[in-house]
């Protein structure tokens, strides 16, 4: 697919979009890394290793898939499941990677791509912080709307004419 076409007076990414972009590519490579490690723990027969990392996961978590993660881990810490759980974080990873490439290369169905996945989670952040209530998972779940209202406000301001920004 090819990426929207910039006019001849090309204007930049709005502050909004890149500050997505960035948390997006980081959060890919954080999952990334750590899915890696749960595979190499693994693979090297380290699961003492891996419960005491879901332990400090839980502990110190700032979304509500990675306390749900970290609960599944210590309940089912057997090398098979932390291969399981691995192979679940990195994929998480890749599809996060993937919705920061698409918005950078401005692709039409980006936006709907990072809206639909983040409000997919919403409803599974709000009933984690009604079992687990904190400030962090407040600013997560606030964070997370915020994005998806941002993406969705510049989808509409973009079908206007004379409107700011690129056209889906």
């Amino acid at each position: 697919m090819k990426p929207l076409s910039r006019s001849s007076t090309s204007r930049p990414e709005p502050s909004g979009l890149r500050l997505i972009i960035g948390y997006k590519i980081a959060k890919a490579a954080a999952e990334i890394l750590a899915g890696g490690a749960f595979l190499a723990l693994g693979s090297a027969g380290a699961t003492a290793k891996i419960v005491h990392a879901a332990v400090t996961l839980r502990r110190h978590a700032t979304e509500a898939w990675s306390i749900a993660l970290a609960e599944q881990v210590l309940d089912v810490s057997t090398a098979r499941h932390v291969m399981v759980v691995a192979v679940a974080v990195i994929a998480d990873g890749i599809v996060t990677a993937i919705e920061g490439w698409a918005l950078l290369r401005g692709y039409a169905w980006s936006h709907w791509l990072v809206m639909l996945t983040t409000a997919s989670l919403v409803p599974f952040e709000i009933t984690s912080l009604a079992r687990h209530f904190n400030t962090v998972h407040v600013l997560l779940l606030t964070v997370n709307l915020l994005i998806v209202a941002y993406l969705l406000r510049h989808l509409t301001a973009a079908r206007r004419p004379g409107c700011y920004g690129r056209a889906p």
